[in-house]
């Protein structure tokens, strides 16, 4: 049985913030604001909390960035 609430982790930075277009499609392969970047690690990470049942989620303005993990908790002996 899944318990009432789930685990948050939430991380959080002052930096430049993410773009609108960005933010919009960032858990998407490929997707990334790095000239170099292979755009895949966010994708990974949002494939890996999905399949456990959780979300993940990014809210960014200016000088603030949340990305929140939510992953459900089980008693103890129980699995999905």
């Amino acid at each position: 049985d899944r318990l009432a609430l789930p685990l948050e982790v939430s991380v959080r930075d002052n930096g430049a913030g993410v773009s609108p277009e960005v933010n919009a499609s960032m858990f998407e392969p490929f997707v990334s604001s790095k000239p170099k970047g292979a755009g895949l690690g966010l994708a990974i990470v949002a494939k890996i909390v999905s399949d456990h049942g959780g979300t993940i989620e990014c809210e960014s303005e200016l000088r603030r960035t949340v990305f929140r993990l939510r992953l459900p908790m089980h008693r103890k002996g129980t699995s999905t």
